[in-house]
């Protein structure tokens, strides 16, 4: 038996675990104004999988272009994600002795972006906050700064409603507070690199979106929602990355007459994004994948980690 075969049946096994433990023990994200029927509907699958209760974050480390003033800047670029349980007055992590009648869980994804435009740098972090039975947006949070100045902008979605608020350095956008529409279609482009993974992962599949656009910037106009189509290619490709070769999946996201955007996730659990093409040329592609409890790898020399397991085999 190969050891894609070994992983497969040991994830499909947590995962009827992971289902049966959300469907018992999670809130099912009514005081969020969830889509109508979610505290009902069965789990998100690939959100109850007890993978992530394992005490540690998924780092993925990817090899990234990212172009801006016109020019593509290169560096490495991380996706982490790892389990939260959070508080539903306030919308942050919860301490361990929080009272529990207030808590829910969630999936983070936080996508770390730092490179160097001639003397100056910009430093970004985007933060997705998924509720993990039914993998709808809760809150998104953003901050950007470079010699320029601080910006930082943050969504939340409450009682069905959504709104996003806003601080920059920019004249004009000081502070504004957006009204932004909250339903099943409404998709932020900042979540997509996990909530793809969450979809059902068939081949030739299409889902009609308003798509919202990507807030990782220092402006923060009002966010206007865009017909989009997110369509999985009808085959699946062999992907050659730094990390190996991966069997996975294409998901075409097309908005107007712009050629898509194009995200490849692999074809075994947890569906790690291996490569994402942007219509601007912006690429990313995997260096590395692993499982570590990064908030204890803060003493000298645990940088080690950055340099990843090495590279992974064909699968």
């Amino acid at each position: 038996m190969t050891m894609a075969r070994v992983a497969s049946i040991l994830w499909g096994a947590a995962a009827i675990a992971g289902l049966l433990a959300a469907a018992a023990a999670c809130p099912g994200g009514e005081p969020f104004g969830a889509r109508a029927g979610a505290a009902t509907a069965a789990p998100n699958a690939f959100a109850a999988n007890r993978l992530w209760d394992d005490g540690r974050a998924e780092i993925d480390a990817y090899q990234a272009s990212i172009r801006r003033y016109g020019v593509p800047r290169l560096l490495t670029a991380y996706l982490i994600v790892v389990k939260e349980d959070f508080s539903k007055k306030q919308l942050v992590k919860a301490d361990p002795d929080h009272d529990p009648a207030d808590l829910f869980t969630v999936l983070k994804l936080n996508h770390v972006i730092n490179y160097q435009t001639g003397i100056y740098s910009y430093h970004q972090m985007a933060s997705c906050f998924f509720d993990r039975t039914t993998m709808d947006l809760v809150k998104l949070s953003l901050t950007s700064n470079e010699w320029c100045g601080n910006t930082y902008k943050e969504y939340t979605r409450r009682g069905g409603r959504g709104s996003l608020h806003v601080h920059t350095y920019w004249d004009g956008m000081a502070e504004a507070t957006y009204d932004v529409p909250a339903a099943p279609d409404v998709v932020f482009y900042d979540q997509l690199p996990l909530w793809i993974r969450s979809l059902p992962q068939t081949p030739g599949t299409t889902r009609a979106l308003r798509l919202l656009p990507s807030g990782i910037d220092s402006q923060g106009p009002k966010p206007e929602p865009r017909p989009a189509t997110l369509t999985a290619a009808a085959a699946e490709e062999l992907v050659v990355v730094p990390a190996g070769g991966f069997r996975s999946l294409r998901w075409d996201l097309k908005t107007g007459e712009t050629r898509p955007d194009s995200f490849w996730t692999a074809r075994d659990e947890p569906y790690v994004l291996v490569a994402w093409d942007r219509a601007d040329g912006s690429g990313y592609r995997l260096k590395w994948t692993q499982r570590l409890a990064y908030w204890r790898l803060n003493h000298p020399g645990d940088e080690k980690y950055l340099e990843g397991p090495g590279p992974a085999a064909a699968r």
